[in-house]
């Protein structure tokens, strides 16, 4: 073999050897995925897509090279649809990611074949915000990825999952911000028609009776406290109010807000003239550990509000202590 033909040999070899490289790396980067943290959001990334949290506006906002969008007027009329690169922003208050696998009916097959690809569909609405915010319009939409490599959909549905999590907070908090909307102008409507009433009878309507409020939020709670302190308006109407079992189940009501919870966990301040009270609400995680706080007993003597303090505290250490010895 002379020499020319070794080196032909030899780079026809190396030739092979790049195309080689640069093959399987081309199939390593549309496998390639990664989640990053950015200003304000957490992001997916992959191969033609990627996806952001956005917690502050309560947003999901999905880029597609390649997608399928179809948005409905919630108020009726034509759908709109749209094929190819897109960008879209989503509520997260009734939102739904799917990941599915593909699979296909190959020839002399009985059952159907997995495909290697997985298709993304996220499903949003802004008919809860709408609700809440007493406004029309928005649309209901449904977004399609699809030819997702099972791999990289294997990877995206621990984000979804995660995505999933954080829509359903945010959808309960707005159910529950609706089911309280409807229930105090169900209160209204009906105070209204017993003004009317009173008034047609020739009677004056009696000033708000907040010993019937406390019966029905320890109605909710489940229990009545061992220690309870309460204000009350010229009118009868609850400023704040504590009611504490020796367990550590706790009511607070402040600020027009109401809580049934625990100690566990609490923070307890003195600001002074009032206690500042914070305990996990049906939100709490270990992911989001707020605490929504409640500012109680103004007005109450020096003496009893370091007494309350004192207590609170008390309760709180003796039931931290519990869980962490597991009884």
């Amino acid at each position: 073999m002379d020499s020319q033909t070794l080196i032909l040999i030899l780079c026809v070899a190396a030739a092979v050897g790049i195309a080689w490289f640069f093959y399987q790396e081309q199939q390593a980067r549309l496998l390639r995925t990664r989640v990053v943290e950015l200003p304000g959001c957490l992001r997916f990334e992959a191969h033609g897509f990627h996806v952001e949290i956005h917690q502050s506006a309560k947003q999901l906002k999905v880029h597609a090279e390649s997608g399928q969008l179809t948005q409905t007027p919630l108020t009726g009329g034509p759908r709109l649809q749209q094929a190819g690169p897109l960008d879209a922003s989503l509520p997260a208050a009734g939102l739904q990611v799917d990941v599915a696998r593909v699979s296909t009916n190959a020839q002399g097959q009985a059952a159907p074949v997995p495909s290697g690809f997985c298709t993304i569909t996220f499903t949003a609405t802004d008919a809860l915000n709408n609700a809440v915010a007493k406004q029309a319009g928005g649309h209901a939409s449904v977004l399609i990825i699809d030819q997702v490599r099972e791999p990289v959909a294997s990877s995206f549905q621990g984000f979804a999952n995660r995505v999933q999590l954080w829509a359903d907070k945010i959808t309960h908090r707005l159910e529950q911000e609706r089911a309280e909307q409807q229930r105090k102008e169900e209160e209204l409507a009906r105070a209204a028609l017993e003004k009317q009433r009173l008034a047609e009878a020739g009677e004056e309507a009696a000033d708000g009776d907040f010993t019937a409020q406390i019966a029905r939020w320890r109605k909710a709670a489940g229990f009545s406290g061992n220690y309870s302190d309460v204000s009350t308006d010229a009118k009868g109407q609850v400023i704040w109010f504590i009611d504490l079992c020796d367990d550590g189940r706790i009511t607070l009501h402040a600020d027009k807000r109401t809580v049934h919870s625990t100690l566990l966990g609490a923070s307890i301040r003195s600001l002074g003239a009032e206690l500042e009270i914070g305990v996990r609400d049906d939100y709490w995680s270990e992911e989001d550990p707020t605490l929504p706080t409640f500012r109680v007993l103004q007005g109450m003597p020096p003496g009893e509000r370091q007494a309350w303090l004192d207590r609170l505290e008390k309760l709180r250490d003796a039931l931290n202590i519990r869980v962490q010895r597991g009884y």
